[in-house]
C-alpha cells in the first residue's frame, strides 16, 4: 500500500456504496487503528460528493499521499451515466481527480484522459479502478488502471504523470497482460519488488491458463520500478479460494495492507455479488503459493456495511484525530 512515515496502525479507507445513486457513487471514508476493525466516518454519508460535472457519479475511489505530503483522490469516471446499464453506452477514457491536504476538504475537481486507444466496437476504451504509485526510477507518478481493447479483453495499463493534470504517455503502456482478461490491479511493495494483486476477469473458461476466473490472483516484478511487461504470475492459484481452488468465490477490488508490527499482510476483497460484503485473507509471506493464504473468519475483522471497491491509505495519528473530530 501507499508508504509514508506514519506511526503504526492508522489507515483511512476509501470506498463507494452499493446503490446506483449519487450518494453511493461518491467518496466514503472509514478508519482503522489495527487494520482489521474499521469504523465509518461521517456516519456512512459521503465525505465528498461531486456536483456540476455530468451526472456527478464517480466510483472506485483511491487516495494517495504524494511526495509533498498532500493527497490526491482519483476515481473511475462515471459522470456520463446514471446506472450500470446506462454506463455501457457511455464508457469513459477519463478518470476523476481532486486534491486534498487533509482528507476533509477536496479541491480542483477535474477529469484527465488516460488513453487515446479505441475500445470495442465504436466505444472508447474504459479506464477502470485507477490507483497511483510513485515510480522512483522515472521520478514520475504511475497511474495503473484497467482498460479494454478492441476485442473487449481487459489488461492493466500504466499512465505516467508529474502533476495529475497532464499525462506523459497519451498512448498508455501495458503494465500487465497474463494472456487473459484481468482488471482491478493493486500493488504492494516489499523487499525491493512490486506485488500486483488482480482479478481474473474470465468466465469459466476452464483452461489451464485461466482457471474459471472471477477471483484474485497475484503477480510480481523484480524491482520497484513500474516497468511495462515486467510482472509475472508465478502460480495459477487464486488467493481467495485457498485449498479449494475449484470453488469460485466471485471476488474483485482487492486491496492489501501490512501490519507494521510484524510480517503479516491482510488482503481484503469485495464479494461483488453480495452488495457490500468484504472477505479478508492473511499471509506472513508474499512469495508463498497464493492458495496458502488463510481466510479469516468474519468474527476476526469488522468492515462497514455497504462497502464497494475499497482501498486504504496510511495517515498520521494527528490526521486521524482531525478526521474523527471533523466527521
Amino acid at each position: 500500500m501507499n508508504a509514508s512515515s506514519c506511526s503504526p496502525g492508522a489507515w483511512v479507507l476509501s470506498y463507494f456504496g452499493p446503490h446506483q445513486d449519487v450518494s453511493s457513487d461518491s467518496l466514503h471514508l472509514a478508519y482503522s487503528t489495527d487494520g482489521l476493525h474499521w469504523s465509518t466516518l461521517a456516519n456512512g454519508q459521503p465525505a465528498y460528493q461531486l456536483s456540476g460535472m455530468g451526472t456527478n457519479h464517480i466510483r472506485d475511489p483511491f487516495l494517495f499521499r504524494k511526495n509533498d505530503g498532500t493527497y490526491v483522490y482519483i476515481a473511475t469516471d462515471w459522470t456520463l451515466s446514471v446506472n450500470d446499464s446506462n454506463y455501457w453506452n457511455h464508457p469513459s477514457s477519463k478518470i476523476f481527480v481532486a486534491d486534498s491536504t487533509d482528507l476533509i476538504t477536496f479541491t480542483n475537481p477535474r477529469l484527465i484522459t488516460l488513453t487515446n486507444l479505441p475500445g470495442p466496437g465504436a466505444t472508447p476504451m474504459h479506464a477502470w479502478a485507477p490507483e497511483a504509485y510513485y515510480d522512483p526510477d522515472r521520478k514520475l507518478y504511475a497511474i495503473i488502471w484497467s482498460g479494454n481493447d478492441t476485442t473487449g479483453a481487459n489488461r492493466i495499463y500504466v499512465s505516467y504523470t508529474e502533476d495529475f493534470a497532464t499525462i506523459v504517455n497519451p498512448t498508455p503502456d501495458v503494465l500487465f497482460d497474463p494472456g487473459y482478461s484481468v482488471i482491478d490491479a493493486t500493488i504492494t511493495q516489499w523487499n525491493d519488488r512490486n506485488y500486483l494483486f488482480f482479478k481474473d476477469e474470465t468466465d469459466s473458461s476452464g483452461s489451464a491458463l485461466t482457471g474459471s476466473g472471477k477471483d484474485i490472483q497475484i503477480a510480481r516484478s523484480p524491482t520497484l520500478a513500474l516497468d511495462p511487461a515486467t510482472f509475472t504470475r508465478w502460480s495459477p492459484d487464486y488467493i481467495t479460494r485457498g485449498s479449494a481452488q475449484s470453488r469460485r468465490r466471485a471476488t474483485e477490488g482487492p486491496f492489501v495492507i501490512k501490519d507494521p508490527r510484524q510480517d503479516r499482510w491482510y488482503m481484503f476483497a469485495d464479494y461483488y455479488l453480495n452488495g457490500g460484503v468484504f472477505g479478508c485473507w492473511s499471509t506472513t509471506d508474499l512469495d508463498t503459493d497464493p492458495g496458502s493464504w488463510t481466510e479469516l473468519p468474519s468474527a476476526e475483522y469488522r468492515f462497514p456495511s455497504d462497502v464497494r471497491h475499497a482501498n486504504a491509505v496510511r495517515v498520521t495519528q494527528a490526521e486521524l484525530d482531525a478526521l474523527i473530530a471533523h466527521y
